[in-house]
């Protein structure tokens, strides 16, 4: 059998002895992290909660890359988030909120993370307002959330979102058609108009374009084109006193007595 020497075992003492006394500094240094860290996300949150949200950022900064994984760590993924949506800083949010929905175990955080990406979403379509591609992508998202959370306490906020998104997306398919109306180019204007029936049917918008269909008609030299449609699409209005303003726009412009204030309201 083998056996250690007198000066064997010496060496081996002093190895145990280093390898322990490294062993306390290791959990000395990973206590004193944790203390720090705590310490930064205690600072962190009496910021926010002061609205001071750029400090606040900083210090949710520091916990997310010196301890990444922790629990503290994931919990100041979220309110980093936070602190940028109120920031206005959309974006940026959006991708820390989505971060923490990687990581995170919260489901009630997670839920409303989700709600807050579409909310960025929203947002950043609003500060470019014709970014098309990015409204239909925000009514995906509210879409996505309503059917993955339908009893959702955010899904009454999520639908007056989508309401808004495709109002503002009949109103520049409107523009558009009228923008033809006024180039003369009617049978473009109708085409466009026909679009918000199609596709934004339930919107403020949908009446107009009703009218300013007849409207084309009759301008383009089809008075009763012009008449057949609104009688044919009555029922198809959603105000009556819409459908009564287009018989008389229509009546007024066939007997050649459209009026300043008329004509300023279909040309406008």
């Amino acid at each position: 059998m083998f056996r250690l020497t007198g000066k064997g075992m010496r060496h081996r003492l002093i190895y145990l002895t280093l390898f322990i006394l490294l062993m306390a500094g290791c959990a000395k240094d990973k206590t004193a992290i944790e203390d720090d860290l705590t310490g930064r996300f205690d600072k962190a949150m009496k910021l926010y909660e002061k609205e001071k949200y750029a400090q606040a950022q900083i210090e949710f900064e520091y916990i997310t890359m010196n301890n990444p994984g922790s629990k503290l760590a994931i919990l100041s993924e979220f309110y980093l988030a936070e602190a940028l949506l109120n920031q206005k800083n959309y974006p940026e949010a959006a991708v820390e909120y989505e971060r923490y929905i990687r990581y995170s175990q919260d489901p009630e955080k997670i839920e409303l993370a989700r709600f807050r990406v579409c909310e960025c979403a929203v947002n950043s379509i609003m500060s470019y307002q014709k970014d098309q591609s990015g409204a239909l992508t925000s009514l995906n998202r509210l879409q996505e959330f309503i059917e993955d959370y339908p009893a959702s306490d955010y899904i009454p906020e999520a639908e007056k979102y989508i309401a808004k998104i495709r109002n503002d997306l009949a109103k520049k398919e409107y523009e558009t058609g009228r923008l033809y109306l006024k180039l003369e180019e009617y049978d473009s204007a109708i085409i466009y108009f026909n679009s918000v029936l199609d596709s934004y049917y339930d919107t403020d918008y949908a009446d107009e374009a009703r009218i300013s269909i007849a409207f084309a008609y009759i301008l383009n030299g089809d008075t009763d084109k012009a008449a057949n449609y609104l009688i044919e699409n009555k029922n198809n209005f959603h105000s009556a006193e819409k459908y009564e303003e287009g018989l008389r726009l229509s009546k007024d412009t066939m007997d050649g007595k459209l009026s300043l204030k008329e004509y300023i309201r279909l040309y406008r």
